[in-house]
């Protein structure tokens, strides 16, 4: 599941007007993506959604669906169809199933799912080649807009920009792109909390 996300990640960056090389590259992206068995992310966030603070994050993806979001704040881990999440000053661990209806503002979802809930628009070009890709949502009622850069003669973005509706601007400069590393497989386990702050709402709605 993850790997065709990865794929559309790098895969939304290729200029529309160029059908038939951007097919070739997409295929050839794509099976270098499948081909993955995990990959790794560090990145600074900053802007207006952070309170013009500077974070850092951690994402790190294993074949065939495992998942695992780091920030100083909180962590989201996805296994499979169950997710959690560990908020690091309250020192409580939230599990629940993984739904399809997260919201794709979500720094997790705005970095894996750009091609499920946007669309290329523009591409601008700036001095000394570094790109721009300008992306509106494929659903107009979400609002909002997005932007993938990339450096003189690459295909892998360096950097994301994201405005929601609401007008909150959030940048993500990726600073470490990892391929096939090893990942201690503990960090997918949820922690350790006292029992009196589990909020499990797995099964939640199903009757469980």
């Amino acid at each position: 599941m993850r790997s065709s996300v990865l794929a559309a990640l790098l895969l939304a960056a290729l200029p529309s007007f160029a059908v038939a090389p951007a097919e070739e590259l997409y295929s050839a992206l794509e099976q270098r993506l499948h081909a993955l068995k995990s990959l790794e992310i560090l990145y600074q966030a900053e802007g207006e959604a952070v309170e013009g603070q500077q974070l850092a994050g951690r994402l790190l993806w294993v074949k065939p669906e495992r998942f695992f979001h780091d920030t100083p704040e909180w962590s989201l881990c996805e296994v499979g169809a169950e997710r959690w999440r560990y908020l690091k000053t309250q020192n409580t661990l939230i599990r629940e199933d993984v739904r399809d209806d997260q919201s794709a503002w979500l720094p997790d979802e705005m970095l894996f799912n750009l091609r499920q809930s946007f669309r290329a628009h523009t591409l601008e070009e700036t001095a000394g080649g570094r790109r721009v890709l300008h992306l509106q949502p494929t659903d107009p009622a979400m609002g909002g807009e997005a932007a993938l850069e990339f450096a003189a003669g690459s295909l892998r973005p360096d950097a994301l920009e994201f405005v929601s509706p609401d007008g909150q601007s959030l940048r993500y400069r990726l600073v470490t792109w990892r391929e096939n590393v090893r990942i201690d497989s503990s960090l997918f386990s949820p922690p350790n909390v006292p029992p009196e702050n589990v909020m499990d709402f797995r099964g939640a709605g199903q009757g469980r």
